[in-house]
């Protein structure tokens, strides 16, 4: 199955993949998320994909913000401005219709190693940018732990945590309204 550029894995969802889909991760609260169902097949996946709208106007296109890290260009001298460079999290989202800014990913906070292992060290730049052209969005949540024992860390971890805030891999995939690249960032939470 194929919705805006993404082929989807066949299968059934996880126990935990099943449950991030009824509840999902609270990072993703900012947005309306609606959880894509797989095509049917043999696997069992980890994996949940979410389709991202804004929770304020109900719209599907965002520009997406990151801190990317300037780089050295390949001329002595010269230097890839952030614009350019590659994005570097943590990820906001701005509606393209109405402007509302929300938070979709922070690994200091979300994730496995933001919630229970205090962070997960990604290098980023110094100065938010949010990308020109605005894209149709999914996320994904990741779950290669078993759901009693997600089950069991989120009860540990206290504050209200659930089990589908835990996961230990995290995608953005922007498919273009315009005529930009596919925009895609991964990042192991665990």
């Amino acid at each position: 199955m194929t919705d805006t550029g993404i082929t989807f894995p066949h299968g059934t969802l996880s126990d935990a993949a099943q449950l991030a889909a009824d509840a999902p991760p609270r990072s993703f609260a900012s947005f309306a998320v609606r959880p894509l169902k797989p095509p049917p097949g043999q696997d069992i996946l980890p994996i949940v994909y979410f389709a991202v709208r804004c929770a304020s106007c109900d719209n599907d296109a965002f520009h997406i913000g990151s801190y990317p890290m300037a780089a050295a260009g390949p001329s002595v001298g010269s230097d890839v401005p952030p614009e350019e460079a590659p994005p570097c999290p943590p990820h906001r989202l701005r509606c393209a219709g109405c402007g509302g800014v929300g938070s979709i990913f922070d690994p200091a906070t979300d994730g496995y190693d933001g919630i229970l292992c205090g962070g997960r060290s990604y290098q980023k730049g110094e100065r938010e940018v949010f990308t020109g052209g605005a894209f149709n969005l999914h996320v994904t949540a990741v779950y290669n732990i078993g759901l009693p024992e997600l089950q069991d860390l989120a009860a540990q971890a206290g504050g209200g945590v659930k089990p589908s805030d835990l996961f230990d891999w995290f995608n953005i995939f922007g498919t273009p309204v315009g005529d930009d690249e596919f925009f895609q960032a991964d990042y192991e939470c665990a």
